[in-house]
């Protein structure tokens, strides 16, 4: 073997400071990249990073090599396919209901009423979650629980996420299963709700499942731009009146939005209403049970 000489202290420092410098450029790059940004070009990049454009230009061909970027047209790039592998990575090992159910909690603490979280199986949406609620009087159901999508708050919040299309191809009749009196009966009515979802941001279910039941639910979004879930919060007709309703739903949006964000979502997707600009203050006729004149007590 022959002899190895080591390089100079001085060397090797410059040699770490080029690499760390680089790749932060290089992931600099990376977050120029939103919602509303999706393509980022060579002039885009050097007036952003304060770099030479043939400078910019290695750093995107070098992203774009290991699959980071792909070029779009010539000088422009778009995200490539390696940071789906490492979001799919990182999905599998968060899944929703770890992600979600920390802020399902924190909606019961401040509602008392029982929390749930649901996916869409076809027309029936699927409890995959239950958070208690702390009132004396609640609704108690349980994980697996399977309930009709179209009269059911946190069912029709996930309807809402489909395009007309899928709706109509999941509803072929133009008449529905009727719960109660309340229930929505024609796929003409149900239509028409989910338009109604879309523009306010919420579902409300006025006693269309079950008589004296009422609940507000909101769309959890996904990083890919859909809507996979969705959080509700249910509780008797006689303590969720309508005016009250108004104010959880609010609440119920603002969790939503939060697990939402949880989940990488990084902005609204479109067709539906501009994210929460801040919590909404808890309503003050929300009492623990034992509070004087609580109408538990």
């Amino acid at each position: 073997m022959g002899d190895w000489t080591p390089p100079t202290a001085g060397g090797d420092r410059q040699a770490g400071q080029n690499v760390i410098v680089a790749l932060r450029r290089g992931l600099d790059i990376l977050d120029m990249f939103s919602a509303d940004r999706r393509v980022v070009g060579i002039t885009d990049i050097a007036l952003e990073l304060g770099i030479h454009k043939s400078s910019a230009s290695r750093l995107a061909a070098t992203l774009a090599s290991a699959g980071y970027l792909v070029a779009a047209s010539a000088g422009n790039y778009t995200l490539g396919p390696r940071l789906a592998v490492l979001g799919s990575l990182l999905a599998a090992r968060q899944d929703l209901a770890s992600v979600v159910t920390p802020f399902l909690r924190e909606l019961v603490e401040v509602t008392g009423e029982t929390g749930h979280l649901a996916v869409l199986d076809d027309t029936v949406a699927k409890t995959v979650q239950v958070v208690d609620g702390w009132h004396t009087v609640r609704m108690h159901s349980w994980a697996g629980k399977l309930s009709p999508a179209h009269c059911s708050s946190m069912g029709k919040a996930l309807l809402a996420g489909l395009s007309d299309p899928e709706v109509a191809k999941r509803y072929p009749d133009a008449e529905l299963p009727v719960r109660t009196v309340h229930t929505i009966g024609t796929v003409e009515r149900l239509r028409a709700e989910l338009a109604r979802i879309r523009r306010t941001g919420v579902s409300l279910d006025n006693e269309e499942l079950e008589a004296g039941l009422r609940c507000v639910a909101a769309p959890v979004f996904s990083p890919e731009g859909g809507v996979d879930a969705s959080i509700s919060i249910s509780g008797p007709a006689q303590r969720m009146t309508r005016d009250r309703m108004a104010v959880l739903a609010k609440l119920v949006r603002w969790y939503a939005w939060r697990a939402s964000m949880a989940r990488g979502v990084l902005a609204v997707p479109p067709g539906w209403p501009a994210a929460p600009a801040e919590e909404p203050p808890a309503p003050d006729w929300i009492e623990r049970p034992g509070a004087a004149g609580h109408p538990d007590t």
